[in-house]
């Protein structure tokens, strides 16, 4: 028939070049058994109409080709939910960055429409573009079939125990590690100069930078940044090792406290420059003073901070 020829023919222009015969042949013969089987029960030959209804309900041309193709699919069912994953912590991540700079931004400027349009504009941009980057990471690994074999390979016994640490506490602590980390990970990058948070009164050409005593504790704070981040990390994925935990807290807490120290010596901490020099020592003198007290409230709070968490830890061996 004139239709079963021009679905057929539709249905050949979409294959595999390779398979197309054996494909056809096959895919023939099922319509020839369906419309003898149709023919059998009404007792007549079907009309046109009814043929051309019997081939709706075998699919499309395209679509009836596409399952006779490999995956065509970008990311498949099963990995796609660890894609999502990965990609909801990665986006994470670059919006605090660009919110934290977008922040920055409006303190130091007069026109804050402006200011909010280029962070608005530059956090979309930023988040296409790692969304884009994560899509084709996994593609990749979808292709490339390492997740068949981590899948294979998995045991149970290596879960972390969420499920009595986790799961009797409201969402927003459960989730609290995962904010730390990308909080902390947003700090490395500023540290590291991956962007720039200006500060600078408004209309004067005052002028603030780090005074040269960071220049020596570069890396000190990337390490016990990292850690903290470590910290949370395991707090997350297993709160069960307690040890290991207790001993990054009293790490971080100590180097945090010796960096205090060191900071609380050298006394200033910011240069301020600028033409004006009345107005760059008004400025210089109230910076040094409450970087100072500010020096000294992060000390007390991050010994009060590690008591806390030395005493919840405690708590969850009872």
């Amino acid at each position: 028939m004139d239709l079963i020829e021009r679905y057929l023919g539709a249905v050949r222009w979409n294959l595999p070049a390779a398979k197309a015969d054996d494909i056809i042949a096959e895919l023939a013969d099922l319509i020839a058994a369906r419309i003898e089987d149709r023919e059998e029960m009404l007792g007549r030959p079907l009309s046109r109409d009814e043929v051309s209804q019997l081939l709706r309900e075998f699919g499309h041309p395209l679509a009836v080709a596409s399952q006779y193709h490999g995956q065509r699919a970008l990311i498949g069912a099963e990995v796609f939910p660890f894609y999502w994953f990965a990609l909801k912590v990665v986006l994470a991540i670059v919006a605090v960055i660009e919110l934290v700079q977008m922040g920055g931004g409006l303190v130091v400027t007069d026109n804050f429409a402006r200011a909010i349009a280029h962070g608005s504009n530059a956090l979309i941009h930023s988040l296409l573009y790692n969304a884009a980057l994560v899509t084709l990471a996994f593609a990749v690994i979808e292709r490339t079939g390492w997740l068949d074999t981590y899948l294979a390979k998995w045991k149970p016994e290596e879960l972390p125990d969420l499920g009595k640490l986790r799961l009797d506490v409201p969402p927003k602590k459960r989730w609290e590690p995962v904010f730390e980390i990308a909080f902390g990970i947003a700090f490395l990058v500023w540290w590291a100069g991956g962007y720039t948070i200006p500060f600078a009164p408004h209309d004067t050409d005052v002028r603030a930078a780090a005074a040269p005593i960071w220049a020596g504790l570069y890396w000190p704070v990337v390490a016990l940044v990292a850690a903290r981040i470590l910290l949370s990390l395991i707090a997350f994925l297993r709160p069960a090792w307690k040890p290991l935990r207790a001993a990054l807290i009293l790490g971080c807490s100590a180097g945090t406290l010796i960096l205090a120290k060191i900071l609380h010596e050298a006394g200033r901490l910011v240069v301020v420059t600028g033409s004006d020099a009345d107005k760059v020592a008004k400025i210089q003198q109230s910076l040094d003073k409450s970087l100072e007290v500010a020096v000294i409230v992060v000390a007390a709070v991050t010994a009060f901070q590690c008591a806390k968490e030395l005493y919840q830890l405690w708590k969850e061996r009872r």
